[in-house]
């Protein structure tokens, strides 16, 4: 990309591999430490994490707020270890692969055929009226010619940390500043924690650019504001479950919808070969205010994705969010949402769709900050392959919470005998005079259903490729981009042909 300056030969990422071999031989979970100051990481801080801070994207010397808030983040980094299984956030997500792999600073360069995908999807969406403005982010760093932010409405502020901050009304810059500030679940309960505020803090130690859009108060926008972050990888080996170098980025965003303001939102994670993203996302939504948030992730399926997605929303204020996943070889999302004033109203829906060894994982939680606030979840699942899906959801009612109304529900597909899914559904509730519920299904298509679609003509692969494609299409049906639902729909689909062929060669096998 145009604004990626060049890579800076004079600093190295130190191999790891090392290190990676002593855990492995001693199954450890014991981190190792560094010893020098290297890439902006304190002396004393793990040593992975260390190297993840040294390959931040080269950009131009940050400016005053970024570099406060990097020193901040480093330092808070510098106490803290990587998650292991033992802890009961990652319980069921396995980081060995990732921890065994070094990291080195992204290149920038990316494929013609993705760019040119991107450029198609958002003209489709502009010329449909789906699109309002779009900020195309390579590696962390705003690509300045592939943004369009001409068609926002006066008022509306779109760009970088550093562009925009200075343009913020007093009371807002003061908000913005103070929810940068805070690195998530700092002082969270381990026991129901997301398991956020490590990646949180290495994202915030290494940012180079913090996309900041701003709304103020009585505005309305037509049309979807489009964050799409591109990651940069290097080539994947054939069926190797990990490269031996992982291009890092950290995309970093910051959302705020003033008073009676109503948005569209939509993140949109695309990469190809092996590299690891680790965002970070803060979303504010103010009084009275409405926001429609999609997020889409489709990177590479060589790619490790990790992101944390938190959400304030205050006093009759609307959040709606659809998060779709259907690439990275790992991909975990963790969404936070805070209904932080009496009549909020929060609904999550989710589809996560999981084929060959790929492992996709939500771990959510809605918080009753406040009474009379009213939440709705429901996650929708498919694997076939060896894909694993996680989901684990809570709903948490504090003390003080009262007449709060929760609703809870995932419904699981396992499309062959090697697919898994975790599915673990939450209450924790102290207080009285609530109704909440949750519940979860899994099964495999109804086979009435596929039956009735072979009656007229189609045979049972394409009874359930169909079957697959409408249920992804109609999940995705908030996502406003038709490009983005369609590509949602053929994946889904895909999975259908996977678990045939799997169990295809299966009964071929002989049972002597």
């Amino acid at each position: 990309a145009s604004s990626l300056t060049g890579i800076d030969s004079a600093r190295r990422v130190p191999s790891l591999c090392s290190a990676a071999t002593v855990c492995r031989r001693t199954r450890s979970a014991v981190c190792m430490v560094s010893t020098v100051r290297m890439g902006g990481a304190i002396e004393g801080t793990d040593e992975w994490l260390a190297a993840a801070v040294g390959a931040r994207t080269i950009e131009a010397p940050p400016s005053a707020q970024i570099a406060s808030l990097r020193e901040e983040a480093a330092a808070a980094l510098a106490t803290l270890k990587r998650p292991s299984r033992k802890d009961e956030a990652w319980r069921r997500t396995d980081l060995s692969s990732l921890w065994a792999a070094t990291v080195e600073r992204p290149t920038g360069e990316l494929p013609t055929s993705l760019l040119d995908t991107i450029r198609t999807d958002v003209q489709a969406d502009k010329e449909a009226g789906q699109l309002a403005a779009v900020l195309v982010f390579v590696d962390g760093v705003l690509d300045v010619e592939a943004s369009d932010m001409s068609s926002l409405p006066e008022g509306v502020l779109a760009g970088t940390l550093a562009t925009v901050y200075e343009s913020l009304p007093a009371a807002a810059s003061a908000t913005v500043w103070r929810t940068l500030s805070e690195l998530p679940e700092k002082d969270a309960d381990p026991r129901t924690a997301l398991g956020s505020h490590v990646f949180a803090a290495l994202n915030q130690a290494s940012v180079s650019d913090i996309a900041l859009l701003y709304v103020p108060p009585f505005t309305t926008i037509h049309g979807a504001i489009r964050l799409v972050c591109l990651s940069s990888g290097s080539p994947a080996a054939a069926g190797a479950l990990a490269a031996p170098a992982l291009p890092v980025s950290h995309p970093n965003a910051l959302f705020y919808l003033g008073e009676e303001s109503h948005a569209q939102f939509m993140q949109h994670f695309v990469g190809e070969g092996s590299y690891f993203t680790n965002g970070l996302t803060r979303v504010l939504v103010g009084r009275g205010a409405s926001l429609e948030h999609s997020y889409v992730q489709e990177q590479s399926q060589h790619g490790v994705h990790m992101d944390n997605v938190f959400v304030e929303a205050a006093e009759e204020s609307r959040y709606s969010a659809q998060v779709v996943q259907t690439g990275g070889r790992i991909a975990r999302v963790n969404l936070n949402v805070k209904l932080d004033g009496r009549c909020a109203r929060g609904k999550v829906e989710g589809l996560s769709l999981a084929s060959g060894m790929q492992l996709i994982d939500v771990h959510s939680a809605m918080r009753h900050e406040s009474a009379d606030c009213e939440s709705e979840q429901g996650q929708y699942n498919a694997a076939a392959g060896r894909g694993r899906v996680v989901f684990r959801g809570a709903v948490q009612v504090p003390h003080g919470s009262g007449n709060t109304t929760a609703n809870q529900l995932c419904r699981s597909l396992l499309l062959s005998d090697r697919a898994r899914v975790d599915v673990s559904p939450n209450l924790e509730i102290l207080t009285d005079d609530v109704q909440c519920t949750h519940g979860a299904t899994i099964a495999d298509l109804d086979d009435e259903m596929v039956f009735y679609l072979q009656s007229r003509g189609l045979d049972r692969l394409q009874a359930r490729s169909l079957l697959l494609s409408g249920w992804a299409y109609s999940s995705t049906a908030k996502v406003p981009s038709a490009s983005a639902r369609q590509r949602v729909a053929q994946q889904a689909a895909f999975l259908a042909r996977e678990s045939q062929q799997r169990s295809a060669r299966i009964n071929q096998l002989s049972s002597i």
